[in-house]
């Protein structure tokens, strides 16, 4: 049976809140791409992250769980693909799923439902952050320092990272929509980091 599913495309930002979207109000943040992108689509005014944490919070994300069922309770437990995502519900009914950005799962070669992972980010070496499972006292952090030092105007690795994930998105979403019309699948697309720079034109 052919599936009725329309394209997707789900845009998930990193330590991100609505207060910063001009399509939820604020009027100093020119947004005009995601202000044309909400216009065209849906805008959740009521939804909420189920953990305050990253990679918990993208576990509950992809499996629709919240941490305490899912077992997804700290930094420390990436994301495997146990138990399935959305991405494995759209896999089995015929759709084509991809990903293109940070994750925080575990790895690539975990079967976590995209079919492709373009320009992955997933926490190193696989384990995550286990310093953050101590209580008391806390741990010091010998790195903290150094991350300081990246604060303030300029350039860093990460927006050079979100720079590259936006290029590599719309080419794909180009590319796809060439083969798309030849091949007549279905695609998916998960865009998991985008520019701090929103003022262009729309994609």
């Amino acid at each position: 049976m052919k599936n009725k599913l329309t394209n997707q495309l789900i845009i998930m930002t990193d330590e991100h809140t609505r207060k910063v979207l001009r399509c939820y109000g604020n009027t100093i943040v020119q947004t005009p791409n995601l202000d044309q992108l909400a216009a065209r689509g849906t805008v959740f005014s009521n939804a909420y992250c189920n953990v305050p944490i990253c990679v918990p919070s993208r576990a509950s994300f992809a499996t629709g769980q919240y941490a305490h069922t899912s077992g997804h309770w700290d930094n420390a437990t990436p994301y495997t693909g146990t138990p399935e995502s959305w991405g494995h519900a759209l896999q089995k009914s015929g759709i084509h799923v991809g990903s293109i950005g940070k994750l925080h799962y575990r790895n690539t070669d975990d079967a976590v439902g995209f079919d492709f992972q373009a320009l992955p980010m997933h926490v190193v070496d696989g384990v995550g952050d286990v310093l953050g499972c101590v209580r008391e006292p806390l741990p010091r952090r010998w790195k903290a320092l150094s991350m300081a030092e990246d604060i303030g105007p300029g350039e860093t690795n990460y927006n050079k990272y979100d720079r590259q994930v936006a290029s590599e998105a719309v080419k794909w979403l180009k590319d796809t929509t060439n083969t798309h019309r030849t091949m007549g699948s279905f695609r998916f697309s998960r865009c998991a980091s985008f520019p701090t720079n929103c003022t262009g034109g729309i994609l």
